[in-house]
């Protein structure tokens, strides 16, 4: 397998790669060599006996590249040989449910769960992770050249936990993942300036940088987290909006404006999410017990007859219809 040859990396669609899909006897050769060294610019080695593990899903918006996984525990370093590549991007890694240990030269640092680690890629080091979750993102230091103070002095930094970018920014990160493609061309560039905004902040940010960031990039994130949120809470009959803004800890106005400045409401986003649910399960044979009424009641709605009027309203047909569909 040439990864070369692959779409990874590249501007469009997240693609995905596992180390389960090698042949075991070969798998850590092709690993290292194929993956590591010549698509990720990384020497990995295991860190255990226990078997090999690794699961990612690379999404590309231009500048950017993020990438989600679970590992098994691993040493990646970047080796004086790999430098000559002309790669120089910011990294940044968040382990998710266990710690890490980076090292630069002679310095070590530790970095706990929902911590994150700044690293350049034009400067030697070694990172060991052990099993869990992680996010990575691979910025231009170009691009943050002008948004972050004093970057040429940045070496191995950390974030520490409870760090309100850094928290958005990962939530950010899943969030726009979670869409599949990542929307059309002129979504990604807007999500790249986001997450350039928000890794700004974590970074630290010069001061003009910041006051462009708090009214785009950290505004982008907390309406994301608030859809989000309402997604995930549209099945509760009596959910309201102050219950989502305590949730994100932030004011009910507040919310409101950000819903207006993409033409919604609370109202329209939650009665949508309510019925994409209903939608989704009628279609679903695996739901094909369930009497429209119960599918409606558990995706939230009190009254079945509301219900039919906006479903029809909604996909220019009838709940029965979906169903047979």
């Amino acid at each position: 397998m040439n990864f070369e040859q692959t779409n990874f990396g590249r501007h469009g669609p997240p693609m995905r790669f596992s180390t389960s899909w090698l042949p075991e006897k070969d798998r850590l050769d092709i690993w290292r060599e194929e993956f590591g060294h010549r698509f990720v610019r990384l020497d990995f080695e295991p860190l255990e006996s226990s078997p090999l593990h690794y699961d990612t899903t690379f999404l590309n918006l231009g500048d950017i590249i993020i990438a989600k996984g679970e590992i098994s525990a691993i040493s990646c370093a970047r080796t004086k040989s790999m430098l000559n590549d002309g790669n120089s991007d910011i990294v940044l890694l968040i382990q998710e449910d266990e710690w890490m240990y980076a090292e630069q030269g002679r310095h070590g640092q530790s970095v706990s769960v929902g911590e994150g680690l700044v690293r350049r890629s034009d400067e030697a080091g070694r990172t060991l992770l052990r099993p869990g979750k992680f996010l990575t993102l691979n910025l231009p230091v170009e691009k943050l050249t002008d948004r972050v103070a004093d970057i040429d002095r940045l070496g191995m930094t950390v974030i520490r936990d409870g760090d309100e970018a850094l928290g958005l920014l990962a939530g950010y990160c899943k969030a726009i993942m979670a869409l599949g493609d990542g929307g059309s061309a002129s979504a990604r560039s807007v999500m790249s300036k986001h997450v350039l905004d928000l890794a700004s902040l974590a970074i630290g940010a010069n001061r003009d940088a910041w006051v462009v960031a708090q009214n785009r990039g950290v505004r982008g994130a907390r309406r994301v987290a608030a859809i989000s949120a309402i997604r995930r809470n549209a099945s509760r009959p009596g959910f309201r909006i102050g219950e989502l803004a305590q949730e994100l800890k932030v004011s009910e106005s507040y919310l409101r404006k950000l819903f207006a400045e993409v033409s919604q409401t609370f109202s329209s986003l939650l009665l949508e999410a309510r019925l994409v649910m209903a939608r989704d399960k009628l279609i679903d044979a695996r739901f094909d017990g369930l009497q429209i009424s119960q599918i409606a009641f558990e995706s939230g709605f009190g009254d079945v007859s509301y219900f039919n009027r906006t479903f029809y309203r909604r996909f220019e047909m009838t709940p029965s219809d979906a169903r047979k569909r």
